[in-house]
């Protein structure tokens, strides 16, 4: 299948987890990418991964909670590709307090990563949305609707983006833009292998965990909710805007 032939995508926090399967899918079904990441050297690592089979891609390190570095990265695509047809915000930060041991720094810190950055890439990229079918898909999570312990910082950005998804559909709907946002639930990525080995945890606990908190009773993948992505981002979504399309397993009609 290729809907997005001669369509460019830019996608944040593209150099691992759902970030990465996007891109990956993207270029398989034809579009030509530009992906961001913060991690240069994974950002590379990936890049080189993709050498072999498509040359439709360019990669930029950078910090997308800096405004002018997230113009940077609108600006190489339409250098590099001629125009951008469709962002997909991703990058995403977390801390592990309460609202009382939550810093000043931190919230700054948090929040500049996990929802000024998808303000400030849509910025960038909605002035260049000048054709019919351009979109914006924003990551979110099940924690629009649901809290965990100690994430209040991270809740609070993602209810904010399902906010800021809204917010921007009906702004520019008249321009035939869409905004759309995925919720995914438990998904099993690098960030959550790095986390469950620094609290002594296995990937097993981390399945048993998601199989107690889920209808399907089991994690799901960075290519699931890739593929979830694309499809918000194709002409197959063309009469959604400002949704949240929740990739959870069934977790929050539990």
């Amino acid at each position: 299948m290729q809907r997005f032939t001669d369509k460019v995508a830019v996608v944040t926090g593209g150099a691992s987890g759902i970030g990465e399967a996007a891109v990956r899918r993207f270029l398989d079904e034809g579009a030509k990418v530009v992906f961001a990441d913060w991690d240069g050297a994974r950002g590379q690592t990936v890049a080189e991964s993709l050498q072999s089979c498509s040359d439709d891609f360019r990669f930029v390190e950078a910090d997308v909670a800096d405004e002018a570095a997230a113009q940077g990265i609108i600006d190489l695509a339409v250098k590099e590709f001629g125009k951008v047809d469709i962002l997909v915000n991703n990058v995403g930060i977390r801390m592990y307090q309460t609202v009382v041991e939550a810093s000043a720094e931190s919230w700054d810190k948090l929040l500049g990563v996990n929802l000024k950055s998808y303000a400030f890439c849509a910025k960038a990229a909605i002035p260049h949305f000048q054709r019919p079918g351009c979109s914006i898909v924003n990551v979110a999570s099940v924690r629009t609707v649901i809290a965990g312990s100690k994430t209040v910082q991270y809740d609070t950005a993602k209810a904010a983006i399902a906010g800021l998804t809204r917010g921007m559909a009906i702004d520019h709907s008249p321009d035939g833009i869409r905004v759309n946002a995925v919720c995914p639930g438990p998904i099993f990525t690098p960030f959550h292998a790095r986390r469950i080995e620094a609290a002594g945890q296995t990937v097993e606990d981390y399945n048993d965990d998601a199989a107690q908190r889920t209808m399907l009773r089991r994690p799901g993948t960075p290519e699931e909710v890739a593929a979830c992505i694309l499809f918000l981002a194709s002409d197959d979504a063309s009469y959604m805007t400002g949704s949240c399309l929740f990739v959870d397993g069934g977790m929050t009609a539990l």
